[in-house]
């Protein structure tokens, strides 16, 4: 069945066995997902973790010419100032209290909506579900087919409320589902030829370095669903094929434009290194037809970082990896080629079709610990009182964890790393790091060059994975 016959998207559970609770070993993980089927976990105890109500209004908050209503509380709303670097954009609250959870917010929906359209009169609102909808069954669809007609916009439903799924990037499934529903265009001129650059979450700077690369190749861009507007994702059945800049996140839109539009999706992992940017860049120019360009200029890229890569800036150094699937796999290759060994993983989710990503580390130690959480500080706090690190690479709301365990370390969240120049700037980084033995503000280190940990010894005595069991069915 096409993704988009359905109503809505399948949660990561349901569609690709989406794990999101695990705590063990590499050599354990690899051993559990050999199977047809990874043994789901649940966690007795859970710290914090996003909602797919915030992923899905990441994902829409960076396209130009929309706007967004949240329907929901004040509380659901306030998720947007978590958006940073898309923190212009114009979203509108329907700000739903006690009586409307019973009795119904259509009325404060279609305020909400019409306001958003006179203030900014874009090409698309988008109405984002929380908790709430699922609660008091508003009828959202009648007054979008109301408002439709009265206000000649369309009007899109984002059917999202945090209670189907654990995995936050069903939100952005979700997302994908309706733009592949209600906005993906047939093919207009079957003579033109670009590619669909797919990006969510990388910040601008990771996404400018390779759509830099690709125009030095002659290879037109459609970079979406952010960046673009809504032509760009509604021209994006015309292209030649699509390659994204993480799958994993990215995948339900690659698939959805391969079943539905025909249009190949070329499989690749983040552009993160020389190695894993250069398949990169060989993979696109192959299919595109310009093999004796991107030679040429690998060749020229490689030898300008050769001296970032001689620096060799995690030379003998020990590093913790806390990102998704598909970027710990480049950065794991990274670290290697900067000298480094790679302690120990910990990612957000892991989908039942990612054994190969899991086969791509298994060069490395059998015994290092694997994580699958998101916000869980404790079981990272645990890994590294264990397995102590020199480097912590990841997001930044695990940096101060890290730093209270020995770690220095680098944030992803504000820097560019993809790329040739962004193994330059990475390699630069690391250094400067390095030598400056930096903390975060308000972490100072004891005489161990250690600092205070929020949890007692007793507990970090524990095992690991003392509040993550396997699924009673």
């Amino acid at each position: 069945m096409p993704l988009f016959d359905t109503r809505r998207a399948l949660t990561r559970e349901k569609r690709s066995g989406a794990l999101s609770h695990y705590h063990g070993t590499l050599v354990s993980i690899l051993e559990d997902s050999s199977g047809t089927e990874i043994p789901q976990r649940v966690r007795t105890l859970s710290q914090s973790s996003p909602g797919e109500v915030l992923y899905a209004l990441n994902a829409v908050s960076g396209i130009t010419g929309s706007a967004a209503v949240i329907h929901g509380g004040i509380g659901c709303s306030a998720s947007s100032f978590a958006l940073g670097k898309n923190s212009s954009y114009n979203f509108y609250t329907t700000n739903l209290n006690e009586s409307d959870t019973i009795l119904g917010g259509d009325e404060k929906l279609r305020t909400a909506v019409v306001r958003a359209y006179k203030e900014n009169h874009p090409s698309v609102i988008f109405i984002i579900g929380t908790p709430i909808n699922a609660i008091n069954n508003d009828d959202v669809d009648s007054v979008i087919l109301e408002l439709e007609d009265e206000l000649g916009c369309k009007i899109i439903y984002i059917d999202v409320n945090g209670f189907r799924t654990k995995n936050a990037l069903s939100g952005y499934d979700q997302v994908y589902h309706s733009f592949l529903k209600y906005l993906v265009e047939p093919v207009q001129d079957a003579n033109t030829r670009f590619i669909n650059l797919i990006s969510l979450s990388e910040n601008p700077e990771n996404v400018f370095v390779i759509a830099e690369l690709l125009k030095r190749l002659d290879i037109p861009c459609n970079i979406i669903p952010h960046f673009s507007g809504i032509r760009g994702i509604q021209k994006a059945s015309g292209a030649l094929f699509s390659i994204s800049l993480d799958d994993g996140e990215n995948e339900y839109f690659l698939q959805g434009l391969e079943e539905n539009f025909s249009v190949p999706w070329i499989k690749t992992n983040p552009p993160i290194g020389s190695a894993q940017t250069s398949d990169f860049i060989r993979k696109i120019a192959q299919v595109f037809g310009s093999g004796e360009k991107a030679e040429k200029l690998i060749a020229e890229e490689e030898k300008g970082i050769a001296a970032s890569i001689g620096n060799k800036p995690l030379g003998g150094k020990k590093v913790f990896l806390n990102m998704d699937l598909h970027r710990a796999v480049s950065f794991a290759a990274l670290v290697e080629e900067f000298g480094g060994e790679v302690l120990g993983l910990a990612v957000p989710h892991l989908d039942k079709g990612n054994e190969f990503l899991l086969k791509e580390l298994s060069g490395l130690p059998r015994t290092l610990p694997f994580i699958i959480a998101k916000g869980q500080q404790f079981e990272l706090a645990n890994a590294l009182s264990k397995h102590p690190a020199d480097f912590y690479i990841g997001d930044s709301d695990s940096s101060a964890t890290a730093a209270r365990f020995g770690a220095q370390a680098l944030s992803l969240d504000s820097i560019s790393y993809y790329g040739y120049s962004g193994l330059e700037k990475l390699s630069s980084e690391l250094q400067k790091i390095s030598a400056a033995g930096i903390f975060p503000v308000g972490i100072s280190p004891t005489e161990d060059g250690k600092t205070a940990s929020l949890y007692s010894e007793s507990w970090l005595k524990r095992s690991g994975n003392w509040y993550v069991k396997v699924e009673v069915k």
